[in-house]
């Protein structure tokens, strides 16, 4: 590690010929820091360091306050040069601590900082520690007298401190320990006392406590600390448990101090309500283990009947549950609340099956009402399929509106497709296949909503033609009469060509020279098609 020292001589030009011009110490104050505070009278360490050419023990080195001046410190800098003092003599108030080095050129450097000594109190302190507030001491037997003292300037051991009495005067000496601990003991007559804790440190500064102390009787002092002495009432004052009025507890004592109290009556072992329990079985009057939570009332027992009433009848850790007003299957809703251990404000249709209640979503896969509002697998539930606008009723609707349904939908929305071209007319409808001869109510044939009309019938009849070798007439193409009548309209329609002949007849003209002409002529053949009057259907 490298360490840049001081230049040694800096050298100039002048008129009159080079000069060597040496610098001043280099001087810097490592403790403390600016600003610090400190007690007056408690140690201060300055640690410094300065740097120069000179030898560190040939400089003059200074540490000065800017209230108290020079501060005593007769070491040289170490040879490294570091420099430090240590006072506790500092007077109160702001001090500039300057730390100035002169080297054998008489050149100077110096650094400072800024600390305070804060004022403390010249007074010692002494707290009361026994007695205590109401502390009593006992007529013939020794009491320690306790206390506590400090001070700013003087350690705790050379303190003096002194006890009296406004009735005895001095009672003794206390001695002090090092964490100012300060006790004596002594034994006094029947009296109420002033007591004066008096300390004096080693200037002569005092500081005193007082505290009120009273001796009595041994029949009058609560040994046990219950409240009560033997005078008092007290039938035994070595039992903190056993006093005038105590609440009886399983001890087989008298507690109370009372031969009109049965002893361990009232306690928790014993059944005080008569309902067979009592609060920490095993019962002095009942054999029943289980615990009473409240003893006091019969209707509340192990087996007591849970009722709306705000208390734990049943004795389970619970109160008013199974009831109306409580949670009972967890989902945070009650049949009727305000609900004594949930939140939910709406009323719970099924208290025994967390998943239904007015918070839950209805769901199309269960057959009940999920969520409490009176309905089963209404519009949105969960697995719900969308269903169009059906205004005709034939399953098919329209793409401009739809619902979220389960199963069969909800009237008008029960289309499964949205492909209907006129939802006025249940005939109209993309899985349309029969024809109809009036218009679906637009004015438009297209029923099966394929864009446009199909007719039914498109043909025309070529009439009858006869037949020679059997004598008889075909109907040579069924259809319209002349022309295709347009959708709705009528026209002839030629269903078959009827033929008549006499058989006799056809036998004769057989065996006739012109047996055509014999048929024709003579036996009168006539072959006539058969009209019906037909309106043309269309989809």
């Amino acid at each position: 590690m490298w360490k840049v020292l001081p230049l040694l001589a800096l050298v100039a030009c002048s008129d009159d010929g080079l000069h060597v011009v040496f610098n001043e110490p280099a001087v810097t104050i490592t403790t403390p820091f600016d600003g610090q505070q400190f007690d007056e009278g408690e140690p201060v360490e300055f640690t410094g360091v300065v740097e120069d050419d000179t030898p560190y023990d040939e400089l003059v080195v200074e540490w000065i306050s800017s209230i108290d001046g020079i501060l005593p410190d007769f070491d040289p800098p170490d040879p490294d040069g570091n420099v430090e003092v240590t006072t506790a003599s500092l007077s109160e108030g702001v001090h500039v601590i300057t730390l100035r080095a002169i080297d054998l050129d008489n050149q100077q450097g110096e650094a400072a900082v800024t600390i305070e000594i804060l004022d403390v109190p010249d007074l010692p302190s002494v707290e009361v520690v026994h007695p205590a507030n109401g502390e009593q001491g006992v007529e013939g037997f020794p009491f320690v007298f306790m206390a506590e003292v400090s001070d700013r300037q003087d350690p705790a051991e050379s303190l003096v401190v002194s006890l009296s009495s406004d009735i005895t005067g001095h009672i003794c000496f206390m001695p002090v320990d090092g964490a100012g601990n300060a006790q004596c003991s002594s034994r006094l007559p029947i009296a109420n006392y002033m007591l004066t804790f008096t300390v004096e440190d080693t200037e002569g500064n005092i500081a005193t406590a007082q505290a009120l102390y009273a001796v009595v009787s041994p029949d009058d002092f609560d040994f046990d600390g219950d409240g009560y002495s033997v005078n008092g009432g007290d039938c035994n004052d070595s039992n903190d448990t056993i006093y005038p009025g105590a609440p009886e507890i399983c001890d087989g004592l008298d507690n109370d101090c009372s031969e009109i109290t049965g002893i361990d009556v009232g306690s928790e072992c014993y059944d005080d309500d008569g309902d067979g329990y009592c609060e920490a079985p095993p019962c002095i009057n009942t054999d029943n283990t289980e615990i009473d939570c409240d003893d006091n009332n019969a209707l509340i027992n192990p087996y007591g009947e849970e009722v709306v009433n705000g208390r734990d009848d049943d004795c389970d850790g619970l109160i008013d549950d199974g009831t109306a007003v409580y949670d009972d299957d967890g989902d945070g809703y009650c049949e009727s609340p305000p609900c004594v251990n949930a939140k939910g404000r709406g009323s719970d249709c099924d208290d025994d099956d967390w998943a239904i209640n007015p918070g839950a979503r209805e769901d199309c896969a269960t057959d009940f009402d999920d969520n409490c509002d009176g309905l089963d697998n209404e519009q949105n539930a969960i697995g719900c399929n969308d269903f169009w606008y059906d205004n005709d009723g034939d399953t098919y609707g329209v793409r401009s509106s739809s619902q979220c349904w389960c199963r069969d939908g909800q009237w008008p929305y029960t289309g499964t497709d949205y492909n209907d071209c006129y939802d006025s007319n249940a005939n109209a409808n993309p899985g349309q296949t029969a024809y109809f001869s009036s218009h679906r109510g637009d004015g438009s044939y297209d029923f099966n909503c394929s864009g446009s009309e199909e007719r039914e019938y498109t043909g025309t009849s070529s009439g009858c033609d006869w037949d020679v070798v059997y004598i008889a007439c075909e109907c040579d193409t069924a259809g319209w009469e002349r022309a295709v009548p347009p959708c709705g309209g009528s026209g002839l329609w030629i269903e078959d060509c009827s033929a008549t002949y006499d058989p006799v007849c056809y036998a004769l003209c057989m065996l006739s020279s012109n047996p055509v002409n014999c048929l024709l002529t003579t036996c009168g053949a006539t072959c006539d098609p058969e009209y019906d009057s037909y309106a043309q259907g269309c989809r």
